[in-house]
């Protein structure tokens, strides 16, 4: 007893000690760790009153370059102040930085791989036919290889820890515009009372047209704090007006508070003023699309790739909200045809576009990239089995069995009927609207599309995807345009690296540079123009950013929200 009492006892001392030790080492780390985090704090401080002191002197300068470059650099700085005076974990929510480097990733992996497979395609053409069958081997290791990094990449979000952080940022951030959209339309004064703008939904275009039309109106309605009354009487699409379709936009501002409408050029006098096309409005303001709002800009760039398609989603989530006939007809049409995911969305448009607006595209270019996702997915997923499935939407008919008889082993939705009443002589009427909204509705619940980005269609059901998907600019492949907003602002990118011209029709820039984009090739080039040094051309599209147009706009002060 003796013995194991001694044993006991010496146990019991060593573990004090050994506690005693771990408590004072505790101390002591914590008090070193303060003394670290104070340190850096002071740092940081340091820093940004070195650089608040370079900016002001590169502002005497008129530098514009050099200025942006600070600027950038002090709220990077200041970024890391706030998130060490709020104690905030690198695992709770990710930095810019690295949200943008990781888009980055993507984004010139792709463009590698469009370069490297044109040029890679262009050498073939010139090889004897026993060389070109080992010159398909190159091309298809090389295009495997590049769906295998892509699949990496989209992977980091599932292992990084902050898709959390993601999704109740986008959760967070919509509920916070659609409570000032609510707000903003409904007025707790008379309408008569506040400052109100106009608009006339009858553009005399297509849908998506006169639908990004009322987006152009809202989105002013928006920036300026006005609500908007939405015009709509003998609507071609449906002649009994938008309201019968989609619920009105508001409860008390409707068209008896709409009289004696001014002009734009009165926008910031008069009471009622009528918003024009966005082609002929004058004068143009920093606050038209594609400007995201200046208030939550940072909290938009961190959310998205691309933060003025996901604002844009967010209008439309009010603009298009549906009338019940509506939603009972959609979910009647979902559950007839089991629409099940994975699944993507191709829309073919032909008609009108094709000639005029947008070149012609066969069946077999869209499924490439269609076939690319499904491979990537399935590197995503190595042990799940699915099915291929694409939902397909287009104006011509004959595409339907086109695809089903190129391609077997996928399974195609989508309705002849639709495609029937897209036609020019049956376009416009609630019929062919219907079918035009079914299209649009199960395109934006794809997980990625493939269409031509110069059909309104196709940017409204991306605009719309927005709403569902976390952070999904990435889900799409156009066949022509870049996406784009009809009459919008300059769409401008930034050199982020010198280059000297080496290629036929290409500029030479240096890194800072502004560069008007007029499009992206999808061969490793883009198409623009240098406005420091005023040459044009083709330019390597990696060696650039997107410079995200960031406006005042109004605050909505009077919306509080709780997370």
């Amino acid at each position: 007893m003796l013995l194991f009492g001694n044993k006991f006892y010496i146990i019991f001392i060593s573990l004090w000690i050994f506690g005693l030790y771990c408590i004072l080492t505790t101390f002591h780390s914590t008090s070193n760790n303060d003394k670290i985090f104070e340190d850096r704090i002071e740092q940081l401080q340091n820093e940004i009153e070195t650089l608040r002191q370079k900016l002001v002197q590169v502002q005497s300068e008129n530098d514009n370059t050099q200025c942006q470059e600070l600027q950038n650099e002090l709220k990077r700085v200041k970024r890391q102040l706030l998130s060490k005076n709020s104690g905030t974990t690198s695992r709770d929510e990710p930095s810019l930085e690295y949200e943008q480097l990781r888009r980055k990733i993507e984004s010139q992996t792709r463009e590698l791989t469009y370069f490297t497979t044109n040029q890679f395609n262009k050498i073939s053409e010139k090889l004897s036919d026993d060389d070109k069958t080992k010159w398909e081997n190159v091309i298809l290791r090389f295009a495997d290889q590049s769906r295998v990094l892509l699949s990496s990449i989209r992977n980091l979000t599932e292992v990084d820890g902050y898709n959390l952080w993601r999704e109740r940022e986008h959760e967070s951030l919509s509920k916070l515009i659609q409570t000032r959209l609510n707000v903003l339309q409904n007025p707790s004064k008379s309408c008569t009372d506040v400052k109100r703008i106009t608009c006339n939904i009858n553009k005399g275009c297509g849908y998506g047209c006169e639908i990004h039309h009322a987006m152009h109106c809202f989105h002013i309605a928006y920036a300026l704090g006005r609500p908007m009354i939405l015009f709509s009487d003998g609507w071609r699409y449906n002649p009994g007006g938008f309201d019968q379709v989609f619920k009105p936009l508001s409860h008390n501002c409707t068209r008896s508070s709409a009289t004696s409408a001014s002009s734009w050029s009165n926008y910031e006098t008069a009471d009622v003023v009528e918003i024009p096309l966005i082609d002929n409005i004058y004068p143009r303001k920093d606050f038209m699309p594609m400007a995201i709002p200046e208030d939550i800009s940072e909290r938009l760039i961190r959310l998205h790739g691309n933060p003025f398609v996901w604002f844009t989603g967010q209008l439309m989530k009010y603009l298009l909200r549906p009338q019940e006939w509506l939603i009972e007809f959609i979910e009647k049409k979902y559950n007839s045809i089991k629409f099940q995911t994975p699944i993507v969305g191709i829309h073919v448009r032909r008609t009108d576009k094709v000639g005029s607006e947008a070149a012609f595209h066969d069946i077999t270019e869209y499924m490439k990239y269609v076939e690319d996702y499904y491979i990537i997915y399935q590197y995503q997923n190595p042990n799940l089995k699915f099915t291929k499935r694409v939902f397909l939407a287009t104006d011509e008919p004959s595409v339907f069995n086109d695809a089903r008889s190129k391609y077997p082993e996928y399974i195609f939705y989508g309705d002849t009927a639709v495609a029937q009443s897209a036609q020019l002589n049956t376009r416009y009427g609630t019929e062919s609207l219907k079918g035009v909204l079914l299209d649009v509705h199960f395109l934006s619940l794809c997980d990625y599309l493939v269409c031509t980005f110069s059909s309104q269609i196709c940017r409204v059901a991306y605009e719309i995807m927005q709403q569902r998907v976390i952070d999904g600019a990435w889900r799409v492949q156009p066949l022509d345009d870049v996406y784009y907003f009809g009459g919008q602002n300059a769409h401008n990118q930034r050199a982020v690296i010198s280059h000297k011209a080496i290629w036929p029709n290409e500029f030479s820039f240096e890194r800072g540079d502004i560069i008007g984009t007029e499009g992206n090739h999808w061969d490793g080039f883009s198409k623009g123009s240098d406005k420091t040094n005023s040459q044009s051309g083709l330019y390597p599209t990696y060696k650039t950013e997107e410079i995200v147009n960031v406006a005042k706009m109004y605050t909505y002060p009077e919306v509080r929200v709780n997370n």
